[in-house]
């Protein structure tokens, strides 16, 4: 059946996308335990990735950009399912794996500006400085305060010759 040419159409329920929580009312222990991140560094990377996450219709039902950027983290940070996460932040699946991908590439985009690749030569001084702290030895760098460690690398990641630094283009 076919609508008339000048009818719109009307959202019934207009889908409602809401934050996970208030960032600034959540406690900041809550915030990094959900997230990973402190309530000032997820203000911030909600800035800076607004921009990228801005939809290029303003459209009445488009998801807000922190919503988008705590629904990845929340994702990220609790290694849950996409449709876990979808739900709770009112998104179907389909929805959230878009989201999921426009998100990530924004921040590949600004990677180079939050993320700091030791160089060779500061090795032996990043070697030490970790060693005074935690008395573990040839650690170079620290994601989270995890301890990862790293038996071989994946296959068909770049490598620099005698360094094991991995290459990022």
């Amino acid at each position: 059946m076919h609508r008339p040419l000048g009818h719109v159409r009307r959202w019934r329920n207009r889908p409602v996308y809401r934050p996970l929580v208030d960032l600034l009312t959540m406690e900041e222990r809550s915030l990094i335990i959900t997230y990973r991140f402190d309530r000032a560094t997820i203000q911030e990377l909600c800035t800076q990735l607004e921009p990228d996450l801005m939809s290029a219709i303003r459209h009445p039902t488009g998801i807000p950009p922190q919503v988008k950027v705590l629904s990845v983290l929340h994702f990220l940070a609790s290694g849950s399912f996409q449709t876990t996460v979808a739900m709770a932040s009112g998104m179907s699946q389909p929805m959230f794996s878009n989201v999921l991908s426009r998100v990530l590439s924004a921040l590949l985009k600004h990677m180079r500006s939050n993320i700091v690749i030791p160089q060779v030569e500061d090795l032996p001084t990043l070697k030490g400085d970790f060693y005074a702290m935690g008395q573990i030895p040839n650690i170079i760098g620290a994601i989270d305060g995890t301890h990862v460690a790293l038996v071989a690398p994946p296959t068909g990641v770049n490598r620099c010759t005698g360094t094991g630094r991995v290459i990022i283009p």
